[in-house]
């Protein structure tokens, strides 16, 4: 049978998340801590992230070609400083290799996300969503009274509870029809590999499925917004996200961008927070009872959000010879931050502000998720108890998403 085009594209593409799988496995078996971070097994993080923060403000990772920091204060300047990107000089992504299909994958550079994340604030901004913006904390509440379980049950604090309850959430806020969202969300739990993909390069069958996701969610939003368009100008300004963005005269393509970071950056970090917000609550003497005050519950997911980030690694690229910290990063350099950095730092948001992560602007619909499941669950379920042990899944740096978490009512 003769060889295809498709044939030799999903080869190419195989091969090329084969060697980057290997480069890893070679630089961690040499010592390299970072590569021992991107290996991401079951192990948690934490001692490869304290050795490279023991190596100083900077720490450089030769056999992957990488300069990464732990520092708080190199890593603020980093991520603030505007001669580092998401792109090289060329517009090439650090990550092409890792994620060749994502193309509907939005790498937007800093000057981009900063405005995307001020248009977007008025209605996805934390105190906008506290007062109720797009009905996002009785939307919470709802979902999360649908799917409790029965007293005495056993289930999966993640896939029966935290993850549904989180993408129907997103997709509620966004105003995706009530008819639509079973199928939608389905779509949003295939996007989620692609957010560990990009430093981590995942087995040939899902990079292929979660990019297909990411392209079939970015036509969904596509559509929705542009149905909202279609509507009087008076009948814009509803309830959703969409909606209130258009009202305000926000660009239709701007819409869809805040509309796709919202989906790929809220789901999965907001069901990773809930399991590790409950997890640690439970693992000590009267907090879960604490817990069903919502100030206690606010408290407590800010803890969780400032010592397990909801995304753990974020890259750029200098985009001129940058002197920083004491080392000199050359032009398109590759630079990884760990955003462990921050964990003591006061705040949510450590490193945060405007110059944060790439999916900083779904960080506080994240923040309100994960508050709400913890002072709801808490309430709800005083007895709650762990039911076995809490499995991590496999090439998840950027997130450790769980792959299970049993718990009984």
């Amino acid at each position: 049978m003769p060889t295809t085009a498709t044939d030799d594209t999903t080869r190419e593409l195989g091969r090329r998340l084969q060697l980057s799988r290997a480069g890893q496995w070679f630089a961690g078996n040499q010592g390299d801590p970072y590569a021992l971070i991107l290996r991401a097994g079951t192990d948690h993080p934490a001692p490869y992230e304290d050795l490279v923060r023991d190596r100083g403000p900077w720490y450089r990772s030769d056999l992957l070609g990488t300069w990464v920091t732990a520092d708080p204060a190199t890593a603020a300047a980093v991520l603030s400083d505007p001669r580092f990107g998401t792109r090289d000089r060329a517009g090439a992504r650090p990550d092409a290799d890792l994620l060749p299909l994502s193309t509907a994958f939005p790498g937007h550079e800093r000057a981009e996300l900063a405005r995307l994340r001020a248009t977007a604030e008025p209605v996805l901004g934390r105190t906008a969503l506290a007062e109720g913006s797009c009905d996002a904390p009785g939307a919470a509440r709802r979902l999360l009274r649908r799917h409790l379980p029965a007293a005495g049950a056993g289930f999966d604090l993640v896939a029966e509870l935290a993850r549904p309850c989180a993408a129907g959430l997103v997709l509620r806020v966004l105003g995706v029809p009530e008819g639509d969202r079973e199928a939608a969300a389905g779509l949003l739990a295939r996007c989620a590999p692609q957010l560990d993909g990009r430093f981590t390069p995942q087995t040939l069958a899902v990079a292929r499925d979660s990019a297909a996701a990411v392209e079939e969610t970015a036509g969904l939003l596509a559509e929705l917004v542009a149905a909202r368009g279609r509507r009087p100008a008076g009948a814009r300004a509803a309830g959703d996200a969409l909606g209130r963005l258009l009202g305000d005269g926000v660009p239709p393509r701007d819409v869809e961008r805040i509309a796709l970071l919202l989906a790929l950056g809220a789901p999965e970090p907001a069901a990773t927070a809930v399991a590790g917000t409950v997890l640690r609550l439970l693992g000590r003497p009267g907090a879960w009872a604490a817990a069903r005050r919502p100030a206690t519950a606010a408290e407590e997911t800010d803890r969780t959000l400032r010592e397990e980030p909801a995304f753990r690694l974020e890259s750029r690229v200098a985009h001129e010879d940058v002197e920083l910290a004491g080392r000199r990063v050359p032009a398109d350099g590759h630079v990884v931050v760990l955003a462990t950095a921050g964990r003591d730092l006061p705040g949510p948001e450590p490193l945060g502000g405007p110059d944060g992560p790439h999916f900083a602007l779904a960080l506080p619909l994240v923040r309100l998720a994960v508050t709400t499941a913890v002072q709801t669950l808490a309430t709800a379920l005083p007895g709650l108890s762990t039911a076995g042990p809490a499995l991590t899944r496999p090439r998840s740096p950027v997130l450790r998403a769980y792959a299970r978490c049993p718990v009984r009512a």
